[in-house]
């Protein structure tokens, strides 16, 4: 099947939400959003939402680069996937397709290191980063002038991924996947295992935007391999 897409307002997707009475994660349309809408909805459009609000698998996006800022969510259940992304202009995105096709829609909420605006030089070594940090030191203020120090100053924007599933003993199976843009190049963020449940320190390394859904990959193939029922 290939992917269907549709661009909604947030006034017709809070109608759709309201037609098909399901409940979306927050921060994807306002709260305060007046359903509106002067259409019937195709079956295609109602297997989307269901699939985004009974997903066997979701993964929550938010992305942040010049000139851009994206948050999206990606369900999958079965052999349907789905996606729903923020886009200008008070307008959203709803596609249905594929669930093996997952790892290439995940790719459209990672852009290019250099789409948009220009980088500048003093933010574009030629060295790329790559090393292990105490997360502390990424964060501000700054307790070091090693590595993490030039990762803070070459940072220009983010994305980040949530991986949720539903444990057969009704916990929350998650895990999380973390770049920095820097520069013109991406960088992963790979937790350091120390043997705990916390993480303190992650692994630096540079990474192809074409790297981002083997990332996701293992967290997503835990959740479906544990969970057998949907995220509520």
């Amino acid at each position: 099947m290939t992917a269907r897409r549709l661009v909604l307002t947030h006034g017709e997707m809070a109608a759709l939400v309201e037609f098909a009475e399901v409940t979306l994660p927050p921060g994807l349309i306002p709260e305060d959003t007046v359903p509106k809408a002067e259409r019937q909805w195709s079956p295609g459009e109602e297997k989307a939402l269901a699939v985004l609000a009974r997903p066997v698998a979701a993964v929550r996006i938010e992305t942040a680069v010049p000139g851009r800022v994206l948050r999206g969510l990606f369900g999958v259940a079965g052999s349907l996937g789905a996606s729903l992304f923020t886009l200008a202009g008070e307008t959203v995105e709803l596609s249905l397709f594929n669930a093996a096709d997952l790892g290439r829609e995940l790719l459209r909420a990672v852009p290019e290191p250099e789409d948009g605006d220009s980088v500048p030089a003093a933010l574009d070594p030629e060295r790329p980063l790559r090393g292990t940090v105490d997360l502390a030191d990424l964060e501000w203020p700054p307790r070091d002038s090693g590595l993490a120090d030039r990762a803070r100053a070459q940072t220009r924007g983010s994305v980040s991924a949530l991986i949720t599933g539903r444990h057969p003993d009704g916990g929350i199976l998650a895990g999380q996947v973390a770049w920095l843009l820097t520069g013109s190049r991406w960088t992963g963020l790979r937790p350091v295992s120390a043997g705990n449940e916390r993480v303190d320190t992650v692994r630096l390394e540079p990474v192809d935007r074409a790297d981002f859904p083997s990332w996701v990959a293992p967290h997503l193939t835990a959740v479906l391999e544990a969970g057998r029922g949907p995220v509520r």
